[in-house]
């Protein structure tokens, strides 16, 4: 049994609608240690014949046999596997990958057929030496003669060792001196292959072949033996051998990118490009969603998105390493303890005849960092203030400077004055375009009065217990008289009768009750009723009863973050932290919670859909670009992915090249990606269009990348279809535009 049968086999051609004839009714029996030399005058149908016999091309007619095996049948599958193990070949155009160097082409079929990783190298240096290259295996391929290519091109035959040898024309483009040498390599070869060669000079070969055979026509009209060998047949080879492992198409897809450095580039540049474009819109849709988000909230009055509010989950008092804990949170700029002043808005009036008025809610001033003042200077003393107002406001600012402010209805000490000393605009608070709200920045001694004010006027409930009934007394106008000894209270007769007080002073000795979400306690006082206080409105308390009431514990805080984006991952790490088996912190994101009305999320909803389907167009868009671009780029590289089927590479593999490369692109263009969107900083102007990139965390970066990784799969795919459209023959003759 011999090595190749053909039968009766025929070939046609089909170019416009015009059959032309390519072999007619051959029929030979070739076998291992013969060099057959195929000659004929151009267009015989000497090169369609090779074809045949080395499943480059398909045939119509008859049947071609592989060890007694049919191939008519052969699906792309099987031809791809009977090249692969048994098929070498040698052509005219030398068909290297230039991109690569010497060793590089001739380590190629060795890793395509899964030779031990380790032994590569060293067995791609013996070959390179064997056919006399050593000295250039760093060269790449188009700085070699033609000479030295064709050398190469046998070296890359002897690394796939397989049983036969395919040349066409191996020496028509070489000097005479270059032809002899490589036809001596093939004789040598030969003495344990099957070498079929086409020439179209005989007289180079005639001392070394031991078969001619001479087309004519698409038929053979000579077939002579010239030199008596021992044919065998093919060895049965195991398919086991010949598969390439995983990580080596990865190795090889690097390879083929970082050979070609100008096109890699250029496809990086392409696809960054589009891939960044995505991620703007993708990111402008979240940051849209966040900001449209915004409506009434019943709990909270101040829920900029830079907030959150946070109370141990076993409802205890923080410790300073809870609060240190906080504060090392990624993104957290600041831990603010008497919260709730952030939740009261108060009306301001500038003293003077003609009096402003504007309302103001109090922010501590290490909220403000080193921001610049537009107007004025830094505070430096207790009771001076940062305004933080909007525009109509700031275009009195040579008026405001300087102005002492007091609350407009019934400050808890009438003869307390605040002084302006600088002024910012407020859009630098996050999210105040939903506001429209002024601030004032405070130092620690005023927010300490200023949380001990509100607790009493609208956190806590404070009653007096008098015969029986509860008697709401402390959230008005309080002072400290330290003529009162411990836990006494006195008040003015005219404003505050609850008693049948019938004397110009009365004193009870009753309870004082005080509760609030955390904390709830009674105290014993002794309180007074009497006329001697004139016209005096306040409630007037002794120091150590006023300590008492405002209690040192801190049960809940508010969390502020370094910016107005991504706080859903400061949320989620504040909410994943532990202590012991349990979760440590309860978490409340105010902004988030805002409700809207049904009308108002209906048009959230339509809004929503419309982004979606402008991501969805821009994907797509952005892909077909990408795509017609790539192509254009990808197919100078086909006659490299063409010469890789040759070499050993089925239809698996190359999709396997193309697919990765682009992959690689694809996560070269997201490290980019990454890296820009967290090194722009977070203090960008609130309509920037790049902070858009400012929305990104863990998993809306996975989301980008999966959307990249779909764009990647989409070009992959169907430039894949285009390379396998055609037999290898046609590919490597067709310049696909």
């Amino acid at each position: 049994m011999l090595v190749i049968k053909l039968v009766n086999v025929s070939k046609y051609y089909n170019s416009n609608d015009v059959i032309a004839l390519g072999l007619r009714k051959v029929s030979l029996e070739l076998g291992l240690n013969e060099f057959v030399a195929i000659v004929g005058e151009s267009g015989s149908g000497k090169t369609t014949l090779l074809n045949v016999i080395s499943g480059m091309d398909t045939y119509e007619d008859g049947e071609m046999y592989i060890n007694g095996e049919e191939t008519s049948y052969f699906s792309l599958n099987d031809m791809e596997n009977y090249r692969k193990k048994y098929i070498a070949f040698v052509f005219q155009d030398y068909n290297l990958i230039d991109s690569y160097t010497v060793l590089q082409n001739v380590e190629a079929p060795l890793i395509l057929s899964g030779y031990p990783k380790n032994k590569v190298k060293k067995r791609a240096l013996e070959i390179i030496k064997k056919v006399g290259l050593e000295k250039h295996i760093k060269h790449k391929a188009t700085k070699l003669s033609g000479g030295q290519k064709q050398r190469v091109v046998i070296a890359r035959a002897l690394a796939k060792d397989c049983p036969i040898i395919a040349a066409d024309e191996p020496t028509g483009n070489l000097d005479s001196a270059s032809a002899k040498q490589i036809i001596e390599l093939l004789a040598e070869i030969a003495k344990e292959r099957l070498v079929v060669m086409v020439t179209h000079d005989f007289s180079q070969v005639e001392n070394y072949a031991t078969r001619k055979i001479r087309i004519y026509d698409g038929e053979v009209v000579e077939d002579k033996e010239l030199v008596k060998t021992n044919k065998l047949s093919l060895p049965k080879l195991d398919d086991k051998e010949y598969k390439m492992p995983f990580s080596s198409s990865l190795k090889l897809s690097l390879r083929n990118l970082f050979s070609v450095p100008k096109k890699t580039f250029l496809m990086f540049l392409v696809f960054t490009f589009f891939s960044i474009f995505i991620g703007l819109v993708y990111g402008g849709y979240v940051l849209s969603s966040i900001e449209t988000s915004y409506s009434y909230n019943q709990h909270f009055n101040y829920t900029n998105p830079d907030r959150l509010v946070v109370k141990k989950a076993n409802n205890q008092p923080f410790l300073d390493t809870d609060l240190e804990q906080l504060l090392g949170v990624s993104k957290v700029k600041d831990v603010i303890d008497s919260d709730y002043v952030l939740d009261v808005s108060r009306t301001m009036r500038t003293l003077g005849i003609d009096s402003d008025y504007f309302s103001v809610s109090f922010l501590p001033i290490s909220l403000l960092g080193d921001r610049a003042m537009l107007y004025g200077i830094m505070p430096s003393l207790d009771y001076e203030v940062v305004l933080a107002a909007e525009a109509y406001i700031l275009e009195d600012e040579d008026k405001l400077i300087g102005q002492n402010i007091t609350e407009a209805y019934g400050w808890y000490d009438s003869n307390m004055t605040l002084k302006i000393s600088g002024i910012i605009s407020n859009e630098i608070i996050p999210g105040n375009e939903n506001y429209y709200r002024n601030f004032a920045f405070v130092g620690d001694k005023l927010w300490d009065e200023l949380a001990k004010n509100t607790y009493l006027r609208n956190y806590a409930e404070v009653f007096l217990l008098i015969a029986g009934e509860r008697v709401q007394l402390l959230n008005n106008n309080l002072t400290i008289d330290e003529s009162l000894e411990a836990n006494q209270i006195r008040a003015n007769i005219m404003y505050y009768n609850y008693s049948d007080c019938q004397t110009d002073t009365c004193v009870s000795n009753t309870k004082l009750s005080i509760s609030d979400y955390y904390v709830k306690q009674t105290i014993d006082v002794e309180f007074t009723l009497t006329s001697s206080l004139g016209q005096d409105q306040n409630i007037h308390i002794s120091q150590e009863l006023y300590d008492e009431i405002f209690y040192d514990e801190i049960y809940q805080v508010s969390v502020i973050t370094t910016d107005d984006i991504n706080v859903d991952g400061v949320v989620r790490n504040i909410s994943r932290i532990r202590e012991g088996l349990s979760f440590k912190y309860k978490v409340v994101y105010p902004y988030d919670s805002a409700y809207s009305n049904e009308f108002e999320g209906i048009l959230l909803l339509i809004a929503n859909i419309g982004m979606i389907f402008l991501i969805f167009i821009t994907l797509t868009g952005s892909t077909l670009i990408t795509y017609v671009i790539f192509k254009m780029i990808i197919n100078t590289k086909m006659h490299d992915y063409t010469i890789f089927r040759t070499i050993g590479a089925n239809q698996k593999v190359i999709k396997r090249f193309i697919y990765f490369e682009n992959l690689y692109i694809v996560m070269m263009s997201f490290i980019v990606f990454v890296i820009a969107s967290i090194a722009i900083p977070n203090n960008l102007p609130e309509y920037s269009v790049f902070r858009a990139f400012k929305v990104f965390d863990f998993g809306k970066y996975l989301v980008y990348l999966s959307l990249l990784i779909m764009m990647s799969l989409f070009i992959s795919r169907r430039y894949c279809n285009r390379i396998f459209s055609g037999s290898v023959s046609k590919t490597l003759k067709t310049d696909l535009r």
